[in-house]
């Protein structure tokens, strides 16, 4: 669920030259393909710069970045989902929204004050009540959210199908707008997915071959990047083995592609933020500015399918995950091309975020990883549930110090996944294969802010640093402060940095399509396309 960019980029997937135009969210697979087999499936490559005669609604509704070149059938074919609902929903019943009829424990527990010395020292005023995935009844919570989402779709999330927005013999899913701008990163014909973090093996692969190294950009060979993580320590699950013969056969990193979906709650709000000229429609909330339709309803139900082109001989898990055509970035010997290719890629991760008012955020997180291992009959019972966030959890390093550090009150982890992933988030907060371990799902959608005034988005500038900055989840300071905290819209960014950002409610998709905006009321059309590259090898056999 997050995604780590260095000081001063924005917020666009231009990567280190302009800017950063990605979903939010996670993974591509990177197969070489023959001419042969191009010629057979057919290849797009990236829109070339646009001239100033199209509107704002040409850019925010279009379907797709890249030009259909395939005459293949078996090659679907993706269209947006844009007729957002134009009369709210409703409260969500809880035969529907049956997450919001389980009993949950928000809380959060503290040790007890005005102690005597005596009574602190007894061990049940020294233990603090930690959540329990099972016995709190947090594997039901997250699991009625996936059964959710599963209705209408098909048993293996087969290519030909793809993820459907029609349940029931109507539209239940909606996607946001402007993710089709970006040449680099924007959205692809097929499944309508995005360039979004690139992972190392080490990061998707538990249990290969040699100990990682504290410093993985050094010991894997990246050089500081947005979504890179230049340190991993306190993430626990990263002291794992990794696949030296996968590192070396892939330099450059497993692309990640992933394609993001709204129920009809959240599809509202997004129709009112964004109406049918394409431009944001902001709105006074409590004395702040607001899109209109946020804070998210009730109800609301976010999903996000994220692939990776890693291949089953290096993440074993991925053994018959849903296999798709994407058409993504090429891969040469000197890495990843601005040229697109239709290429298979493989199902690794699920998503999924809801409103639930009893939150003090407002929103509870799940991420569920694919297990090839399982003897589930379909995709979805194969899919296994990481845990679950409700908080960042503020009082825990590094958004304290380590000496008053408490232990997670707002996340849970499911202890039977540990077998098949290869980290969690920072101090073992939430966090998927593909995301970034240094961060977590809530503090990570919790950055989700707009530049004021129509502007681009600049991470560290005129929006918070959603993807990292010095420091990230290794020592207490005020920028971990800020960005493991919690908070609702229409509340500032908590540190006083960016007084005139705008919240999106956690929404990282809302968070590109505002900053696409921002580019084409700049620019007036895209540019072109920038290196894809988010990972520079070094050393012997790579030519540098």
């Amino acid at each position: 669920m997050t995604l780590k960019r260095m000081k001063g980029q924005s917020v666009t997937v231009q990567r280190m030259k302009t800017s950063l135009a990605a979903s939010i969210a996670i993974g591509a697979l990177v197969l070489i393909v023959s001419a042969a087999s191009a010629a057979q499936q057919g290849a797009a490559s990236p829109s070339k710069p646009s001239d100033a005669n199209h509107d704002a609604a040409h850019y925010a509704f279009r379907d797709t970045v890249d030009q259909v070149t395939t005459k293949d059938p078996s090659v679907p074919r993706f269209k947006l989902s844009a007729q957002y609902p134009t009369v709210y929903p409703g409260p969500c019943g809880k035969d529907v929204c049956t997450w919001l009829a389980r009993k949950a424990d928000f809380t959060a527990h503290f040790p007890k004050k005005g102690l005597t010395q005596k009574e602190k020292e007894e061990p049940r005023n020294q233990e603090l009540h930690a959540p329990d995935w099972h016995a709190d009844h947090w594997d039901e919570y997250v699991q009625s959210i996936l059964d959710y989402v599963k209705q209408g779709q098909d048993d293996n999330l087969a290519d030909n199908v793809g993820f459907r927005t029609q349940v029931g013999g109507k539209t239940r899913w909606f996607n946001v707008p402007w993710m089709a701008y970006d040449p680099t990163a924007g959205r692809e014909f097929v499944h309508g997915t995005t360039n979004e973090r690139t992972a190392h093996v080490a990061e998707l692969a538990p249990g290969n071959d040699r100990p990682l190294a504290k410093n993985t950009t050094a010991a894997v060979g990246a050089k500081p990047h947005h979504n890179a993580t230049p340190e991993f320590r306190g993430t626990g699950m990263l002291a794992e083995l990794v696949n030296m013969d996968c590192e070396r056969e892939f330099p450059y990193g497993f692309e990640t592609w992933s394609v993001g979906y709204y129920n009809e709650w959240g599809g509202y709000a997004i129709g009112k933020a964004f109406p049918r000229t394409g431009q944001p429609h902001l709105i006074d909330f409590m004395g702040s500015k607001l899109p209109d339709g946020l804070p998210f309803p009730e109800g609301t139900v976010v999903v996000k399918v994220l692939t990776t082109n890693a291949p089953t001989r290096c993440v074993k898990v991925l053994e018959g995950a849903p296999e798709w055509h994407v058409n993504r970035h090429k891969l040469a010997a000197d890495g990843y091309d601005c040229e697109r290719e239709v290429q298979t890629s493989r199902v690794l991760q699920v998503d999924v975020a809801v409103t639930d008012r009893r939150s003090p955020t407002h929103w509870v997180y799940s991420t569920f990883a694919y297990d090839g291992q399982s003897t589930g009959k379909t995709f979805w019972d194969r899919l296994v549930p990481l845990g679950v966030q409700w908080g960042a959890d503020p009082w825990t390093f590094p958004a304290v110090t380590v000496n008053t550090s408490l232990p997670l009150q707002q996340t849970v982890l499911n202890p039977e996944s540990h077998s098949i992933v290869q980290h969690y988030g920072c101090q073992d907060r939430l966090a998927g294969p593909v995301d970034n371990p240094q961060s977590s799902c809530v503090s990570c959608h919790g950055s989700a802010y707009a530049a004021p005034n129509g502007a681009p988005s600049t991470m560290a500038t005129n929006v918070p640093p959603s993807f990292g900055f010095d420091g990230m989840c290794i020592q207490f300071s005020l920028d971990n402060a800020s960005y493991f905290q919690n908070q609702q819209p229409p509340q500032h960014f908590p540190g006083g940095r960016f007084p005139d950002a705008i919240s999106l409610d956690t929404s990282l998709q809302m968070e590109v399509a505002f900053d696409q905006y921002g580019r084409f009321h700049t620019d007036h059309a895209p540019l072109a396309c920038t290196d894809p590259n988010q990972i520079v090898p070094h050393g012997p056999g790579t030519g540098q």
